[in-house]
């Protein structure tokens, strides 16, 4: 069953693609749509986690239809993205496709667009014990701490999911950026119910919606009613830390990308 919709290739004129790429490297600020707000970022970056050689989790043998996780988090990233263009944030995708990005490639990415930037990094989870279920929102940087809130709080309401939490966890996407920076598990692909869900096009526009208004609300007002957490100093995240017991693998069928 193919839970994504099939795409027609369509051949435009040389001359309407120049001048598509020329308005796309324009695309509106907020000031198009939306006041000055007091998040400090006019920009959002958005990876979709995994991609190509890296399909990140799977549904597993025993759910009721198979998933990867590389087609949910781009399918879910295009839903944010246009959302909050049509808000009048500018969005900026890691990838477009489905090909494979470097951890630290992402990061490099991110950090050129400067500091009115953030990023969001999309995933799903997936684990041995099927019964797990939720969605969490990981951060690291002191300045990441109101929109991973935000983005958990909205996330949970548009879904109705078990709220996890706001977790604080040195990892890549989260520590390495010199931007403000969040990951995002949206849910448990390896439990059947969850599974079900998240193959409809439907669940999918919710999770979306959930993070373009987290997104939205930390534009709009920053950290106003969050109470601060205090800066972590810790070095540089690198692949090799799952390898040296600093924090436990939990994951079975990912994540290549994960650190």
């Amino acid at each position: 069953m193919n839970i994504f919709s099939t795409f027609r290739l369509v051949f435009w004129p040389a001359s309407l693609i120049i001048s598509l790429a020329f308005l796309n490297g324009c695309a509106p600020t907020p000031a198009a749509h939306l006041a000055a707000g007091g998040g400090h970022f006019s920009t959002v970056v958005i990876d979709p986690g995994h991609g190509g050689k890296d399909s990140g989790g799977l549904s597993g043998r025993g759910a009721p239809i198979f998933l990867r996780e590389k087609d949910l988090t781009l399918d879910t990233a295009r839903r944010v993205r246009d959302e909050l263009r049509r808000a009048g944030l500018r969005a900026v995708m890691i990838r477009e496709d489905d090909h494979f990005v470097e951890l630290d490639d992402r990061v490099s990415i991110a950090n050129r667009q400067g500091p009115g930037a953030v990023l969001v990094s999309i995933h799903y989870d997936a684990v041995s014990n099927h019964a797990m279920n939720g969605a969490k929102t990981f951060f690291w940087r002191a300045d990441s701490h109101g929109l991973a809130t935000r983005i958990q709080q909205h996330l949970v309401a548009a879904t109705g999911e078990t709220n996890i939490g706001v977790i604080r966890r040195r990892l890549r996407l989260t520590r390495n950026p010199e931007i403000p920076s969040v990951l995002c598990e949206c849910a448990y692909m390896t439990n059947p119910a969850e599974a079900r869900k998240v193959a409809l096009d439907g669940t999918r526009q919710q999770i979306a919606h959930g993070i373009a208004q987290g997104i939205l609300e930390q534009y709009k007002i920053g950290d106003a009613g969050i109470a601060p957490v205090p800066e972590i100093w810790a070095p540089m995240s690198r692949g090799s830390d799952k390898f040296e017991g600093n924090r436990p693998r939990k994951h079975t069928h990912k994540k290549a990308q994960a650190t």
